[in-house]
Parts: C-alpha cells; sequence; structure tokens
C-alpha cells in the first residue's frame, strides 16, 4: 500500500496539481459535438406519431419502414413529417423529451396534425 502524502510541506497542493483526465479525451469529447437530428415519423394507415433522435435520419426511417425497430414494427409504413438538427446529443434528447411531453403533443397536433388529413 502506498504511503498518503504528507499534509505538511506542500503535500496536500501536490496532490490537488495531479494531472487527471476529465472526461474531454478520446472517441466520448467526439461523440458529445456530432450533430444530432430529432425527427417525427407519422404512419397515415394507423394515425400514429414517433418520435426519436438519429445521426441519421434517411437510414433510420429506413429500419422503421423495413421493420427492424420494436417499438414502431406493428405500424409500418412511415412517412417522416418534422426534422431538426441540433450540435449535440444532448441537445437533441432534450428537445426530443419535450416532443414525447404533453406540451410536445400539443404542439404535434397544432403543427402536424392539420397537414396529416384530419
Amino acid at each position: 500500500m502506498l504511503p498518503l502524502p504528507s499534509l505538511q510541506n506542500g503535500g496536500l497542493a501536490q496532490l490537488a496539481t495531479r494531472p487527471y483526465r476529465t472526461g474531454t479525451f478520446g472517441r466520448g469529447a467526439q461523440k458529445q459535438k456530432m450533430q444530432c437530428s430529432v425527427y417525427i415519423l407519422y404512419s397515415p394507415e394507423y394515425q400514429r406519431f414517433y418520435v426519436g433522435i438519429s445521426k441519421n435520419v434517411s437510414r433510420r426511417l429506413a429500419e422503421h419502414n423495413r421493420g427492424s425497430v420494436r417499438s414502431t414494427k406493428p405500424f409500418n409504413t412511415w412517412e417522416l413529417v418534422y426534422q431538426e438538427n441540433h450540435p449535440t446529443v444532448e441537445l437533441a434528447r432534450v428537445r426530443e423529451k419535450y416532443f414525447k411531453s404533453a406540451a410536445g403533443r400539443k404542439w404535434r397536433k397544432k403543427y402536424l396534425k392539420h397537414n396529416m388529413g384530419d
């Protein structure tokens, strides 16, 4: 077991100035800065909306229509009706949570539902 540094003669100061990683190195820093999109899909056959986030919306839409996504598989034939781009995944996630909230559902009803033929 290594001895703890003495609090006398600057031992604590030496501890505090050691270089430690702060989480901004490596792949994590790149992930945080990648652009991400919030998207809203609509199934005209079932009159249902789906809200999600992705870095590649066209690929994700194809996965939904192929039936590869468990939550949308029963409601095939999805159309992309709305998309917002955000600079980070974290900001996109905040906006996604808004669209899934009661206020976001009201927004969808007001701004998107009238375009869906209802």
